[in-house]
């Protein structure tokens, strides 16, 4: 320590609080006590703690941390002179750079081994007129030797030396490239599991990404629908304003499988009392026919000649229902079709079905229909 200490001649007069406690010099290397951060030279603090393990200052468990920033920096900005300042040399040194300075100072004193001393600016002008310094070519293995090395030169002995430091050389070299290359290997094997591991996530993030594309199309699709249907109904609620109410007597039952060109479920019209025969058919362009089928969103209605009405079974009872699902009579006497609009008399075999309920009647004949026929099978009028 106290080689080093010779090399830090401050300029100026040092603040205490930048000297160390134990040798009440400027600290070399700062660090602190880390309970009352009192300064102390590193080396002063290692030599204090293999005799002692308390603070000198707070006498509490010495351990040491490294010198706060602001400590730091204060040393940092000092500056020393060169312990050549008697030879000539007048830089100001900073402290990270004393000992760097002390070794490469051309003021600095050297001493040949001819028994020359002189500053170190003049070192190699006297080694090129130095004896010690001269050379002499080996005529074996063409080196250049020093001349006070030549007589004891041997060629062979250079050689395996030579061979040995280059062998040492490779073997350590050959360690390290091994150690290296293994560790480049396992960091390599490493990032090639992340990278598999970053695919996999970017083709899962990529098939979420196409799901929620195809779920956003579909939505829009859905979106765009619906405000198709809204426009209609709107369209529908204001050409009734202008054309006056859809319609004004019975009700409207919802069919379980008819549908209209625009994917809506058609009406069926229950106790229309006459007014359905006021009502234009859609597909025939018929009037004075029973339009008993319509779509209230598209505003058009259907007679029972172009849509064929709706009955089903019903399999508890065995009986057949209209198409508002109520219960179909046997009518033999009195029966006027909804369908074909014959009355008794004008039938081939009188009688039909019959439901009061929503004034609805079919006749043999229409139930015999080819168009009925399937239907007359499953659904039999008892």
């Amino acid at each position: 320590m106290e080689e080093i200490r010779q090399y830090f001649i401050p300029t100026k007069e040092i603040s205490q609080n930048l000297c160390c406690k134990i040798c009440t010099y400027v600290a070399i290397n700062a660090v602190e006590c880390s309970i009352c951060e009192q300064l102390y030279c590193e080396d002063c603090a290692k030599f204090w703690q293999r005799k002692k393990d308390q603070c000198p200052d707070c006498k509490g468990d010495f351990k040491v941390k490294q010198a706060h920033r602001l400590i730091r920096e204060e040393l940092s900005k000092m500056t020393f002179q060169c312990v050549n300042e008697f030879q000539g040399c007048k830089a100001p040194i900073l402290m990270n750079d004393v000992l760097q300075h002390a070794k490469e100072c051309q003021f600095k004193n050297v001493k040949c081994l001819c028994g020359w001393s002189g500053p170190q600016s003049k070192q190699k002008q006297h080694e090129q007129t130095c004896q010690q310094f001269a050379t002499k070519q080996c005529n074996i293995c063409k080196e250049d030797i020093k001349l006070v090395k030549y007589q004891s030169h041997n060629c062979f002995q250079e050689l395996k030396q030579q061979l040995e430091k280059i062998t040492e050389k490779f073997y350590e070299f050959k360690e390290t490239s091994e150690f290296s290359i293994k560790e480049l290997k396992t960091h390599a094997s490493k990032e090639s599991n992340e990278l598999q591991s970053v695919k996999q996530q970017i083709k899962g993030i990529t098939q979420e990404n196409n799901e929620m594309k195809k779920q956003l199309t579909d939505l829009t699709q859905l979106l765009k629908n619906q405000e198709q249907q809204f426009k209609q109904v709107i369209d529908a609620q204001q050409q009734q304003q202008q054309q006056g109410p859809f319609l004004t007597q019975g009700k409207l039952v919802e069919s379980r499988q008819f549908q209209c060109s625009k994917n809506h479920m058609l009406q069926y019209w229950m106790n229309p009392n006459g007014e359905d025969r006021t009502k234009k058919c859609f597909k025939c362009q018929k009037t004075q026919v029973n339009c008993r089928y319509c779509c209230p969103l598209c505003c058009f209605f259907v007679c029972l000649k172009c849509q064929e009405p709706e009955l089903t079974k019903n399999p508890h009872e065995n009986t057949v229902l209209c198409p508002a699902r109520h219960k179909i009579t046997k009518k033999v006497f009195g029966l006027i079709c909804t369908v074909c609009d014959k009355n008794s008399s004008q039938m081939k075999v009188p009688g039909g079905g019959d439901c009061t309920e929503c004034d609805f009647a079919i006749c043999f004949e229409c139930l015999e229909n080819e168009r009925y026929k399937g239907r007359t099978q499953q659904c039999p009028v008892q």
